[in-house]
């Protein structure tokens, strides 16, 4: 589903991607691990054209993404949640999860400033959608609070279903653990299972948390100083010298 080849990309002096490289197949969960500065957040943002690589291609089911515009991401079916949550914390939860259809469903600016009957619609239906996300979430509670001062835990899930409500084919979590307590990463891993076989989607997960990566995750891509050092199945890489050199020091 998703073609990383040979990705570069410079921050002045630092190689912050240096020829990465790896696949993320059809129905899988992904874990990309390594220490912090890894590069594995550069790599999101190349994927979602946040940054611009200097050099490799990134293809999604065949298509070059480099070549699309930042907006049309969402419209090939990726979305991403954020290591630090990005919801608008005066919106609603309800609001919050809608706003994640707007790439997809918003109708053209001039019929739903006239009100078009379609317009109306359009609205009704992404609305009834993002009940169904928060019911399938257990957020129908909060649903009409505003997302400042909800739990982390809470907000975590809501970035989920903001996510979700776009029906995305690839699904990129940042760090979506970080934050939360021991029973709330398993919680977590357990959602992101079954929502993966409800919904279809394939998965892309940045997380330190090496007992969620190592129990969700299908296979396991692990980085250091921008390069792939390992990719295999979680107990491959978990075990590799590279990936234990780089977690522990090499004199560990």
């Amino acid at each position: 589903m998703l073609e990383i080849s040979d990705l570069v990309m410079r921050f002045g002096g630092v190689t912050a991607l240096d020829h990465v490289g790896f696949t993320v197949q059809d129905n899988e969960i992904c874990g990309l691990i390594g220490p912090n500065g890894a590069g594995k957040t550069s790599l999101f943002n190349a994927v979602t054209q946040i940054y611009q690589p200097e050099a490799g291609s990134i293809r999604f089911n065949g298509k070059d993404l480099l070549s699309l515009s930042r907006h049309r991401i969402v419209r090939r079916g990726i979305v991403r949640t954020f290591q630090n949550l990005a919801l608008f914390p005066t919106l609603s939860v309800l609001e919050n999860t809608m706003v994640g259809a707007h790439s997809v469903s918003t109708p053209m600016l001039l019929p739903s400033l006239i009100g078009w009957p379609g317009t109306r619609a359009a609205h009704r239906r992404v609305e009834s959608q993002a009940w169904d996300l928060l019911e399938r979430l257990d957020l129908l509670d909060v649903a009409a609070l505003p997302a400042t001062g909800l739990p982390f835990g809470t907000l975590k899930r809501v970035e989920l279903a903001r996510a979700l409500i776009s029906e995305p084919s690839l699904v990129l979590l940042d760090e979506p653990a970080g934050g939360l307590t021991h029973a709330e990463v398993n919680e977590l891993g357990e959602l992101i299972v079954e929502l993966k076989k409800d919904f279809g989607f394939s998965a892309l997960l940045v997380e330190h948390h090496m007992g969620l990566v190592m129990g969700i995750c299908d296979h396991v891509v692990a980085m250091d100083f921008g390069r792939t050092i390992a990719d295999g199945t979680a107990s491959e890489v978990q075990k590799d010298p590279a990936v234990e050199a780089a977690y522990l020091g090499r004199t560990a």
